[in-house]
């Protein structure tokens, strides 16, 4: 009996231990739930630094520019020694053409030239530049053996006319005149009656007669004894007499001479014969480089590389004639070369970029095939037409890269562009940065140490990781910024966080 009350009283007092441990527990529990609600916040001190602000985007690599080699068409082509791909040196054999045919062609060509020449011959014969209206010869600047095109281009035109009898001299004048009034115009020593025919911006338009009085002579205007004001003398309705070439033969008026509409001004010696001339001079000079072109290759009969590149297309094939020619020169495409390099990349900029673009900036490239390394580059040209793509529109902008054998068309990559940079900027983390509807701001210690209060920043350029601070810090000061929490059981229900009042730090601040 005694030993069934002991056991009874045994397990009374463990079930009591069990019962404190478990309180026990529960309280350090809930004591660390309670820490573990409040927002840690640590120090940050602020400072000095280089931002920049960049643009990053992918592309393949293309070469720098690519040059067409044109033969003669019909020649026959002998052998083709290259393949689309293949890397070639400047002098390389590309192809070699047939001594025979290109014999035939040459002596073609050449009895085309005689043609032409023949037909030039003819059409190269004196003739006359006549006037296009009734009126006198105010400005004739044009002299005996005058190239026609050259006088136009010096003088503005062969000769002027006036068309109505008149000139004119603006005046500008405070003076107050009525309309068709006459004033007295003065020059050199001579003079004429003037009449006011218009009232200006700044003054009056004057008109006198054109027989005698000279073109762009500066002359003053007088209201009796009163000095009015100076101005130039100009024609006051001109007509430009023109031609279309040759060689000034003969000047067949002076000025001031009355001329009659289709009346004879000038000869002409050597003077085109309208378009036809024109047409059959430029097939002559066509016809000329495609001779001169056959000769050379009757020299040697190689194709030869211009420059060092890649052959990209080959429109040639061995024992087969070159297509008959299309464009006016006789030549026909034939192969074309890649040259200068596998330096450019194009990639895209998105809309809210492209302003920040701009020729020469830095760009720093990477490539697929070379981790790790980094290639220095430009930018070297910017389009202005975009495409868009649902509700964005990028831009092309296109990097030149220094030359380098390793680099290789189609090589993928990125470039990151450099459209801005801040040295000895006062920097900090952007997420230490809090916004809201009043601005930014961060959090400092109070004046006590033992809480926190706001302050109004004004931020600048960002990197995104790293932002200017242009107001508000200095260098040296102290923020506040919150860390997670590392209590396993900080997310449990019923436990609080602090609000955006104040607190105390739970790691001591500074």
């Amino acid at each position: 009996m005694q030993t069934k009350q002991k056991k009874k009283r045994v397990w009374l007092w463990i079930l009591i231990a069990v019962v404190l441990l478990a309180a026990i527990g529960l309280t350090l529990l809930n004591a660390a739930a309670k820490r573990a609600s409040q927002t840690v916040y640590a120090p940050y001190t602020v400072q000095t630094g280089t931002v920049e602000r960049t643009i990053t985007g992918s592309g393949k690599l293309t070469s720098a520019d690519s040059e067409t080699l044109s033969l003669p068409g019909g020649v026959i082509v002998d052998t083709v020694t290259v393949k689309s791909g293949d890397a070639v040196k400047a002098g390389d054999v590309l192809a070699t053409l047939n001594p025979g045919s290109l014999r035939d062609q040459a002596a073609q060509v050449s009895s085309d030239l005689a043609s032409l020449d023949r037909d030039i011959a003819s059409r190269s014969e004196v003739t006359s530049v006549k006037s296009p209206v009734k009126g006198r010869v105010k400005y004739l600047p044009t002299q005996k053996g005058d190239d026609v095109l050259t006088a136009i281009q010096t003088y503005g035109a062969l000769a002027l006319i006036s068309t109505d009898e008149r000139m004119q001299i603006d005046l500008a004048t405070a003076a107050m005149l009525d309309l068709y009034s006459e004033v007295k115009v003065v020059w050199d020593d001579d003079d004429a009656t003037g009449t006011v025919v218009a009232k200006t911006a700044d003054g009056y338009r004057i008109t006198l007669t054109d027989n005698g009085t000279p073109y762009l002579a500066k002359a003053k205007v007088y209201d009796g004894e009163t000095l009015l004001g100076e101005g130039t003398i100009t024609i006051h309705a001109p007509v430009s007499v023109l031609a279309s070439g040759g060689q000034i033969e003969k000047v067949r008026v002076s000025e001031n001479s009355l001329v009659t509409a289709g009346g004879g001004l000038f000869t002409l010696e050597n003077a085109p014969d309208s378009a036809s001339y024109i047409s059959a001079f430029a097939d002559r000079n066509a016809k000329a480089a495609l001779y001169q072109t056959l000769l050379g290759y009757l020299a040697d009969p190689r194709v030869l590389a211009p420059a060092d590149g890649y052959i990209d297309e080959v429109d040639i094939e061995e024992n087969t004639d070159l297509a008959a020619a299309t464009s006016s020169d006789g030549l026909t495409d034939a192969l074309t070369i890649h040259t200068g390099g596998a330096v450019k990349m194009s990639i895209d900029v998105d809309e809210l970029d492209i302003d920040d673009v701009a020729p020469a900036q830095s760009v720093t490239v990477t490539l697929d095939a070379y981790p790790g390394e980094t290639f220095t580059a430009s930018v070297t040209h910017i389009s202005h037409i975009g495409t868009s793509d649902a509700s964005i529109t990028t831009y092309p902008v296109e990097v030149t890269l220094q030359s380098d054998e390793r680099l290789l068309e189609g090589m993928n990559g990125s470039a990151v562009i450099l459209t801005a940079t801040r040295e000895n900027a006062l920097l900090l983390p952007i997420s230490m940065i809090n916004e809201d509807a009043a601005g930014e701001y961060v959090f400092i210690p109070s004046a006590d140490g033992k809480s926190y209060t706001r302050l109004d920043i004004t931020t600048g350029l960002s990197d995104g990781t790293n932002a200017e601070v242009l107001s508000g810090l200095s260098a040296g000061d102290v923020v506040w910024y919150p860390v997670a929490a590392e209590n396993p059981y900080a997310s449990m229900t019923g436990m609080r966080r602090l609000d955006s009042g104040t607190a105390s730090p739970s790691n001591g601040g500074e």
